[in-house]
């Protein structure tokens, strides 16, 4: 089995998100994600609804986007990292710290083979560089790119026809 240059970055990028989440726990690495993603998505669908309301109570003002964005992301944020405080004192509480952690690694894992997908996709749609000749014989790109497709359908109809 041979590997390309690019899956030894690969590689490294893997073993960086995954020892970085073994360090930081598996509740605390997926929270802060979610609170991350939650927030700005909330952020993003619900800012137009809440300045219109700001508009009511302050009067039109050019900020009232940015107050009614800012607003709501930081509360989401705040909520779920209170949950997540929550659960940490309860992992602490019953001494599941090892299980949390361990499960923490196999999430690095995770989240870095989605940055990896997401670095392929990239490469496939940049047009400096051939991607053939960048992925010629890269183990990941012979594992992920197959996936490419689907990825693809999912980001421009919002679902998936197997």
């Amino acid at each position: 089995m041979e590997f390309a240059g690019i899956d030894i970055v690969f590689g490294i990028i893997i073993a960086i998100l995954a020892f970085r989440a073994a360090i930081r726990g598996f509740v605390k690495e997926l929270m802060g994600t979610a609170a991350l993603f939650l927030g700005i998505i909330i952020a993003v669908l619900f800012s137009g609804m809440v300045s219109q309301l700001l508009d009511e109570f302050m009067g039109p003002t050019i900020w009232s986007q940015v107050i009614a964005f800012l607003g709501l992301f930081l509360v989401v944020y705040l909520v779920i990292k209170i949950f997540e405080s929550a659960l940490n004192k309860l992992i602490e509480r019953i001494h599941l710290d090892q299980l949390d952690h361990a499960l923490g690694f196999f999430l690095g894992i995770v989240e870095g083979l989605v940055v990896i997908f997401i670095i392929l996709m990239l490469i496939q749609i940049q047009p400096f560089v051939e991607p053939e000749s960048l992925m010629a014989g890269s183990l990941f790109g012979r594992i992920l790119l197959p996936f490419l497709p689907f990825a693809q359908e999912f980001l421009r109809t919002g679902s998936i026809n197997v």
